[in-house]
């Protein structure tokens, strides 16, 4: 009987032991900040996000078609983007915007290939999402198929391709897929509408990094 109420009293230390240790572990990883309950949104800031040394100004509604190319025909239309185009929010952009700032429209039923490339040697990728998923840690799984880099969770060094199909409308994005990245504003916009017949690309006005 005096065994079995040491074990009893072993067991029930290991239990609250474990349990505080756990308890604290989530008390300091709750404690960091931009870190929300459930990992389900972050407001993360990548200051020490080391980028290109590129200094020069981000793109104008001027020199939109230098990233995007139509076969209207074809119905194709070809996206180029640039990861950390410049200096712009500490590197995290395409084409030197960030946060939905740059946005394209896509006509519903269009093929769309994104040339993708990554200029900084931190992993970045390209990952179309729904434009609400951009507030998460990690965004998940493309929307389309077939609508992300290789890997996107690991992020490339160098440069990639690929190719979906936009068969549903609405407001999506193409983010970074490395965790928390989209979270610290590596995204741009990507609007399907079933109201117009041509992509285009919108450029803010230009931006110094």
């Amino acid at each position: 009987m005096v065994g079995d109420q040491k074990a009893f009293g072993h067991t029930m230390h290991w239990h609250a032991s474990s349990l505080m240790s756990l308890s604290f572990a989530w008390a300091l990883l709750f404690s960091v900040p931009g870190w929300t309950t459930g990992f389900l949104q972050a407001d993360v800031d990548h200051g020490d996000h080391p980028a290109t040394g590129r200094k020069l100004a981000s793109p104008g509604p001027e020199q939109v078609d230098d990233f995007i190319q139509v076969d209207q025909d074809a119905r194709h239309v070809t996206l180029s983007i640039m990861a950390t185009y410049n200096d712009a929010n500490y590197g995290m952009n395409f084409n030197g915007h960030f946060k939905g700032k740059a946005y394209y429209t896509i006509p519903l039923g269009w093929k769309v290939t994104v040339s993708f490339k990554n200029m900084s040697p931190v992993p970045h990728s390209a990952v179309v999402v729904e434009e609400v998923m951009t507030r998460k840690l990690q965004v998940g799984e493309p929307y389309f198929e077939g609508g992300a880099s290789k890997e996107p969770l690991k992020g490339l060094v160098k440069e990639d391709s690929f190719t979906f199909v936009v068969d549903e409308a609405g407001k999506f994005a193409i983010a970074c897929g490395f965790p928390a990245h989209a979270a610290g504003g590596h995204w741009i916009g990507l609007k399907v509408k079933k109201d117009i017949s041509t992509p285009e690309l919108f450029f803010p006005a230009p931006v110094q990094p």
